[in-house]
């Protein structure tokens, strides 16, 4: 099992900015075969410290009720494309993260993880009040949108996130990675289409 000893006192072991990006949260033990996705710029690589820990569950888990079926649903009815859904949802700010491509992994043993709700973010890290910056970030914001539109803050509806720390890729299987802003493509990996 990975991360078979997580404890509370781990939580308060990750950096805060990654404490903070939770509202509340507690352990949870995940089952061999869990289906993850993410949103992300790339493709979610392996790189120095192991695989992003951040992740969410394809199907609905607990408490999330949706999971990114639900959240597929969501941005089909508002006329939106996942990546704006997402964005909103999971409360990623415009210059953290692109989140262009859709990202699928299924877990190959048991895991031990955060588990909890996100924090409201707003739509950029810090204000800038010079007329190029603001520009540049409406524009920035018109292309990520996709068709939404961005409230100044983002997350503001319950939705469920997983944090997974020590994660590699000998514990994940990897399924195709698709764009984000295909609806079409999204739905027919999903099964909904």
């Amino acid at each position: 099992m990975l991360n078979a000893s997580l404890s509370i006192a781990d939580f308060y072991k990750l950096r805060k900015s990654d404490q903070g990006g939770f509202a509340k949260w507690r352990i949870e033990t995940l089952p061999k075969g869990m289906l993850l996705f993410k949103l992300t710029k790339g493709e979610a690589e392996e790189g120095q410290y192991g695989v992003t820990a951040w992740w969410s569950a394809v199907k609905p888990f607990k408490e999330d009720y949706e999971g990114a079926l639900g959240r597929y649903q969501q941005a089909k009815l508002n006329g939106i494309d996942m990546s704006a859904m997402v964005r909103f949802m999971s409360a990623v700010r415009i210059d953290w993260n692109d989140l262009d491509n859709y990202v699928q992994v299924e877990l190959l043993d048991d895991a031990r993880a955060f588990w909890g709700t996100y924090t409201p973010q707003p739509k950029w890290s810090e204000p800038k009040y010079n007329l190029k910056d603001i520009r540049e970030r409406k524009a920035k914001e018109r292309e990520v949108a996709g068709g939404a539109v961005m409230f100044d803050v983002l997350g503001g509806l319950e939705a469920w996130q997983l944090y997974i720390p020590n994660l590699r890729d000998k514990d994940i299987k990897r399924s195709s990675v698709i764009s984000a802003h295909d609806m079409t493509a999204l739905g027919m990996a999903l099964g909904l289409i």
